[in-house]
């Protein structure tokens, strides 16, 4: 790191000092940098001899009792650093995930709507072959073979659906768990 880049980074984390502070900071890093100059050293040499900018800035915080600020989240990532990883990952979820969720969360729901459907389809035809058939014309006649025939499809249906209506359960179960993973893995991502 050179003179301006040690400055410059100094400079923002001492923010939250008047102005008159900062320069007064600044220009004695400047004169450290004057002298070890002076004194044959490179502007990477002296850098790394004063440390880190962050931990300064911390120092004068500590000594001016305003605690230390916190630049960096916990693993390490500048705000900034997790602002462009949000961007990127909300561009990326945009652009390829955005649309497959859609059509997976479509699906879903339309296979639940027809599981509902054929529940009630087979609730229908076996009220339809017990009570007299108004639901179903064929039923009408007195033929009772054919009701119980009826009255049995009914049942298979309504089994059918009932299956499907606990079967879709368990697959809207994992799409809200899948859901809440890939949220957490996003915030992951963007902590660091």
């Amino acid at each position: 790191m050179n003179k301006r880049e040690f400055l410059s980074l100094l400079r923002s984390y001492l923010e939250g000092f008047n102005e008159d502070e900062k320069q007064e900071i600044l220009y004695d890093y400047e004169e450290h940098f004057r002298i070890g100059i002076e004194n044959g050293k490179t502007e990477q040499e002296i850098a790394k001899e004063l440390g880190s900018p962050m931990d300064i800035a911390n120092q004068y915080r500590e000594a001016n009792g305003m605690g230390k600020a916190n630049f960096y989240n916990s693993e390490g990532r500048s705000a900034v650093g997790a602002v462009f990883v949000a961007i990127a990952l909300l561009f990326f979820n945009v652009i390829f995930v955005l649309g497959i969720y859609i059509g997976i969360i479509g699906a879903v729901i339309g296979v639940c709507a027809a599981a509902f459907a054929v529940t009630v389809a087979g609730l229908a035809v076996i009220l339809a072959s017990v009570f007299g058939g108004w639901f179903i014309t064929y039923i009408q006649t007195p033929d009772i073979v054919s009701r119980i025939a009826v009255f049995f499809g009914g049942i298979g249906t309504l089994a059918l659906g009932l299956l499907m209506c606990i079967a879709m359960f368990y697959v809207v179960k994992i799409a809200i768990v899948l859901t809440v993973r890939y949220i957490k893995w996003n915030i992951k991502v963007i902590r660091g």
